[in-house]
């Protein structure tokens, strides 16, 4: 076969690949925004709504949910300026990307002098694995798609200066990285999968390797720094310290190293969270504590057989990249979640190809491309779960049905969907389950607000807060004590709100609360910033132009009215007819 035909057939088996993928995820398309991050990080995300200059720096010096990662929230931002909040063109982005790192992963397995076979094998597990589906179908995870993609164009292109030594390359490396720490700070392992990749696979131990680093280096330390300080002012960083000592978390960091290559091989009962285990008598469950004992015999056969460089680069390619999600630095309330392996998956897909390239009977190599395709298989039905918040959490108590945020999460959709006494149920399930939850609290107290139960949503906010003092609480407790008509108490927890959190909700509430009280300029301050924190909040413009209206100014308050009108407020035509005409 000439080369051009065995270019021909890799294209056309590549194409096929991603031909396959699109139909695994096509039902992932109509999802809907989920409340797992998406209504933060896309759909209530003021950064995204305007594209101009101010708003390009706002990008830029802000967080979300506790993460700097202004690249994935300008692309987020392009996606709203060509298709507003449609669901299916965030999840088209997704997929695009995902689309960009199977071609990636292939390039990387032939520049790593893989066999056609094994690089095409590697692409389409990464393609299609059922683990992978949480990164592609959940729209908020969409950074480690978008980080993943620079990361490996990075590598591709450090790949390129090892056998050339052109600076240019090293330059463009550079660059890329610096893009991927820009999209998700969990790129900044990069550097030291270059050392390793010298060390381990290239077999270039040198002091001139490590040197050759120092400004990769610098760039991972900054943004080691941001991510911190970021994680700590959302609240992210957890103490597990409370439930498990550190003899405990030993055990969990060696749980985690040994989860994800187990659910890579059997991708079994795979879940949208992963819950800390239980403590039974001062102990963890039996599993913690064998999986120290797994990892040091690995670690003895690798040592006693002196295993191949490249499954030792492999092996080093995996803990590197998952080296940050293993609760050193304990982020989040999950020990382990799927979407940790998309780019680590590369090292495990690394072991595997180097045993593929000994394959050389093609009725072998055609049974072998049966567990792709089972994998697809596996990925489709995957992709159904996340339709939206019940199918999430429906799925999530399948597999465990005490995880307490589970069922917060899921009472949470009740309410919002009028379902009241479904929603009571899974709060009284999850406080019952996790009797220190103060989310659980919090949105109880506001199912009981909406059931104009003002005496036990009080106890509840109350008790939130005695919990844990969080905005969301003071914001709820806020709007119960309006209805109260203690308006000072109310303002005074709207304040403590956005000490805690800034948003356009909150500012338009305190707004109301100061006109109630006769404080029309610091109203109308607040109002002012609400429309700043998000231009299509439609509330902000419609209490704007009702206060102004009261101050005797008809034709600003029409102006308002007017904007309030063309972002649907549903009773600013009705005001807007009665002033203005």
């Amino acid at each position: 076969m000439g080369l051009s035909a065995a270019k021909n057939k890799r294209n056309y088996a590549l194409l096929g690949l991603l031909l396959i993928a699109f139909f695994v995820y096509l039902s992932s398309f109509t999802n809907a925004f989920t409340h797992l991050d998406d209504q933060v990080q896309v759909v209530h995300n003021p950064n995204i709504k305007q594209l101009n200059i101010n708003q390009l720096i706002d990008i830029f010096k802000s967080t979300s949910v506790g993460m700097y990662q202004p690249i994935s929230t300008l692309f987020y931002a392009f996606t709203f300026a060509l298709f507003g909040l449609n669901p299916t063109a965030f999840h088209l982005l997704s997929f695009l990307f995902h689309c960009i790192n199977i071609l990636l992963v292939y390039s990387i397995f032939k520049k790593l002098n893989f066999k056609d076979f094994s690089a095409f094998f590697a692409a389409a597990i990464f393609a299609l694995h059922p683990m992978q589906v949480e990164s592609v179908a959940w729209v908020s995870a969409f950074s480690n798609l978008c980080f993943t993609a620079f990361f490996l164009m990075a590598f591709l292109q450090y790949l390129q200066f090892f056998e050339s030594k052109n600076k240019y390359t090293y330059i463009s490396c550079f660059i890329l990285f610096t893009l991927a720490c820009f999209a998700k700070s969990a790129a900044i392992v990069f550097p030291v999968l270059l050392i390793a990749t010298d060390w381990f696979f290239f077999q270039n131990r040198t002091w001139k390797s490590i040197i050759q680093k120092i400004p990769l280096l610098l760039v991972s330390l900054i943004f080691g720094l941001i991510t911190l300080n970021s994680r700590e002012s959302a609240g992210h960083l957890s103490d597990l310290s409370i439930s498990f000592d550190l003899i405990d978390r030993f055990f969990l960091i060696c749980h985690s190293i040994l989860f994800y290559p187990i659910k890579f091989i059997f991708p079994y009962q795979l879940s949208a969270f992963y819950a800390y285990p239980e403590i039974s008598e001062g102990l963890l469950p039996i599993t913690y504590y064998l999986s120290p004992l797994l990892l040091i015999a690995f670690a003895f056969v690798c040592w006693k057989y002196k295993i191949h460089q490249v499954i030792q680069f492999g092996v080093l390619f995996y803990l590197i990249g998952i080296a940050l999600v293993l609760q050193l630095i304990p982020v989040g309330n999950q020990i382990t979640t799927d979407r940790y392996i998309y780019l680590p998956m590369l090292g495990l897909l690394i072991i595997l190809g180097f045993f593929l390239n000994k394959v050389q009977d093609k009725k072998v190599k055609i049974l072998l491309l049966l567990v792709p395709l089972a994998f697809a298989f596996l990925s489709f039905e995957r992709s159904k779960i996340w339709q939206n918040d019940e199918t999430i959490w429906l799925d999530v108590l399948s597999k465990n049905p005490k995880v307490a945020q589970a069922h917060n999460n899921l009472g949470s959709y009740y309410m919002q969907a009028g379902k009241a006494q479904k929603a009571l149920n899974h709060f009284n399930i999850a406080i019952r389950e996790k009797p220190y939850y103060a989310d659980a609290f919090s949105n109880r107290g506001s199912l009981y607000a909406q059931l104009e139960k003002s005496d036990e949503a009080m106890r509840d906010f109350n008790q939130a807060l005695k919990l844990r003092p969080h905005a969301d609480a003071y914001f709820n407790r806020a709007n119960e004590l309006v209805k109260a008509k203690d308006l000072n108490s109310a303002i005074a927890d709207y304040t403590a709100s956005i000490k805690l959190a800034k948003s356009a909700d909150v500012y338009t509430n305190r707004a109301f609360a100061y006109a109630q009280i006769g404080k029309i300029e610091l109203a109308t301050k607040d109002l002012e910033t609400a429309i700043k924190l998000d231009p299509t909040y439609g509330q902000a413009y419609f209490l704007f132009g009702m206060i102004l209206n009261t101050q005797g100014q008809k034709q600003a308050a029409c102006i308002k009215l007017k904007k309030a009108m063309t972002l649907n407020h549903t009773k600013a035509k009705q005001a807007w007819e009665q002033i203005c005409i």
